[in-house]
């Protein structure tokens, strides 16, 4: 019988160490949280048109970076070393091939939030005069997102790059 661990239950449960969730709630959200007041603090333009003007082009560039990494990724979990290197892991494989469906996860979250944004939909719902408290929140929570969706690009690719390293390593030690 096969053991097959799903997305869900492998970021809810786990598959042997911590739920994939707690990848995300660390010392780093705090950060992002900042960065995300700081941000919505800062910027002296309504969600629409930040994201319009520079939020959107930016997610397409990230999204592409993180798609061909994810795809150099793909490729490196097919090899027998890193297959052989997962046994040694306490979640197994699961965890290699999640954290890397988290990110993209994250960053597919980000996109669809930002197009609201650009759509005006959160301008329409939270107009400032009227709720000033909740639109500077909903604004930090968004620029707190980008925050970690360019860190979890930024992962896609050190994850990446140390898998590669990974496999040289097993391959010249056979």
């Amino acid at each position: 019988m096969i053991n097959f661990v799903t997305y869900w239950q492998w970021f809810w449960k786990g598959t042997g160490s911590k739920p994939g969730f707690h990848r995300l709630l660390n010392i780093w959200l705090l950060i992002h949280l900042l960065v995300g007041l700081n941000l919505a603090l800062l910027t002296p333009v309504n969600l629409e048109k930040a994201a319009n003007v520079v939020l959107l082009p930016l997610v397409g560039i990230i999204i592409g970076l993180s798609f061909a990494w994810a795809g150099n990724a793909q490729a490196l979990l097919q090899s027998d070393e890193i297959d052989k290197l997962s046994n040694f892991h306490k979640g197994g494989f699961f965890e290699y091939v999640y954290i890397y469906q988290t990110a993209i996860l994250i960053i597919i979250f980000s996109l669809v939030l930002w197009a609201f944004a650009g759509l005006e939909i959160f301008d329409q719902v939270w107009p400032t005069e009227k709720n000033i408290i909740g639109y500077l929140l909903l604004k930090m929570l968004l620029f707190a997102l980008s925050s970690l969706t360019l860190r979890e690009c930024w992962h896609v690719v050190l994850g990446t790059q140390w898998m590669l390293l990974t496999q040289r390593e097993i391959r010249q030690h056979k």
